[in-house]
């Protein structure tokens, strides 16, 4: 376990989600620093994120961290492949017959949301309450990795107590330079930027934000290498620059909203991101030290690729790749009623059918301002209409007469002989 020994990167173990990589031994202050050959200014990091990923799927990479790495990078999996990932987290959880460390715990929820199924109930376990028992007095790794798991997807009010449990906890334990020590006082890198991966995800939280600023703060004044565009602040651990530092230093930064290709600039223009790809091989593995192909590569390969993926994250504004939460679609909203209802139309008459038309249109309307004459009752020479004939011009003729248009033909007939009527008299 983690919190108990480091181990080589020889070594594989099911605690890896904070080992922290280690090719040399313990050493004094006085031995000199080792780093990285100067990167290979490459910044295609979707191609380098492609190829990795691509290479843990030829390998048949099982692990929780090889699922997080293809499903950050964009790669779908198959429903076989989702099955074999079942399997494989199912045989480990019973292999541990019940005694469970926080930091397992963690580790395969992160895995079993990540393959879209329920970390309460997987293999007869709920996982999650197992976690809010045992995570707040585990180590820091515990603790950091607490936070995530609890925050893959959305668990309940319990669940999100002991997330603020937890998120003060690691806040107390930022040491004064504004990292985070796997023990002692002295930052290191590995577990500094898992830390700032959690805390990224809580970002609204009161303190966390401050506690960010100084963790980028660290890394730009003391773990930054300008000439190779890598991180390392050397311990006792490891004095040499190395992929899986690197690749975590990116994870938090871009995670905590920091874009590490802008924010972290060296020489010739290298970059975090330019020197991660630079330990990429020509199958897609991701070399530990550089020009070097000792060490656990598998592991290497799954950091790189989800630390990429995590920048890649931040360029789309996606937020954190542990976050696995089902997007929800709102509901259509309810049509709203018309504040202005329109206007009732103008009575209208039965239209005049045009030449040629179909009796099955003679019931279109008219405007009677625009049909009916001016003077009704005349023609257009001024002499007056008589009987009937006067009725039949100043109506549209239409199959039949309804009791409206009756009406209005009475009373045109009437005007109609007034008018004759006056203007005879004026004749005399």
């Amino acid at each position: 376990m983690v919190e108990s020994s480091r181990q080589s990167q020889g070594t594989s173990s099911c605690s890896q989600v904070a080992e922290v990589p280690a090719k040399t031994a313990q050493t004094t202050n006085n031995q000199p620093v080792k780093s990285a050959a100067k990167a290979v200014l490459n910044q295609d990091y979707q191609g380098a994120m492609a190829r990795g990923a691509q290479q843990l799927t030829t390998s048949q990479d099982t692990e929780v961290w090889a699922a997080l790495a293809r499903i950050s990078s964009g790669a779908q999996l198959t429903t076989a492949q989702k099955a074999t990932f079942h399997q494989v987290f199912a045989e480990e959880l019973t292999g541990m017959a019940g005694h469970y460390s926080a930091t397992d715990l963690e580790r395969l929820t992160i895995g079993i949301a990540a393959i879209g199924e329920d970390p309460t109930q997987f293999n007869g376990v709920n996982l999650i309450a197992e976690i809010i028992k045992k995570a707040a007095t585990a180590g820091i790794t515990g603790q950091v990795y607490g936070i995530i798991a609890l925050s893959t997807q959305d668990y309940g009010s319990q669940a999100n107590q002991t997330i603020n449990q937890l998120i003060d906890l690691v806040l107390k334990q930022q040491n004064t330079a504004g990292g985070w020590a796997f023990f002692g006082s002295v930052s290191d890198l590995d577990i500094t930027g898992m830390t700032m991966s959690a805390l990224g995800m809580h970002r609204d939280q009161p303190k966390v934000q401050s506690a960010l600023d100084r963790a980028v703060a660290l890394l730009k004044t003391t773990g930054f290498v300008k000439a190779t565009g890598g991180f390392l602040i050397p311990g006792g651990f490891s004095t040499e620059e190395n992929s899986n530092s690197t690749a975590m230093a990116i994870l938090g930064l871009a995670a905590a909203g920091v874009n590490p290709a802008t924010t972290f600039v060296g020489d010739n223009g290298a970059t975090p991101i330019t020197n991660l790809i630079a330990y990429q091989k020509a199958d897609g593995q991701f070399r530990w030290m550089m020009g070097s192909d000792d060490g656990a590569l598998s592991m290497s390969t799954e950091q790189a690729v989800y630390a990429l993926g995590q920048y890649d994250y931040l360029l789309k504004g996606k937020g954190s790749i542990y976050n696995f939460k089902k997007v929800v679609p709102e509901p259509d909203p309810e049509p709203k009623p018309d504040p202005k209802p329109a206007p009732d139309p103008k009575p209208s008459i039965p239209g005049k059918k045009p030449a040629g038309e179909s009796s099955a249109s003679s019931s279109s309307e008219v405007d009677l301002d625009k049909t009916l004459p001016k003077q009704p009752g005349y023609k257009e020479d001024g002499m007056p209409l008589t009987g009937t004939t006067a009725t039949q011009d100043a109506l549209p003729q239409t199959g039949h007469q309804s009791v409206w248009g009756s009406v209005l033909a009475g009373l045109f007939m009437l005007l109609g002989v007034a008018g004759y009527q006056t203007r005879r008299l004026k004749q005399r």
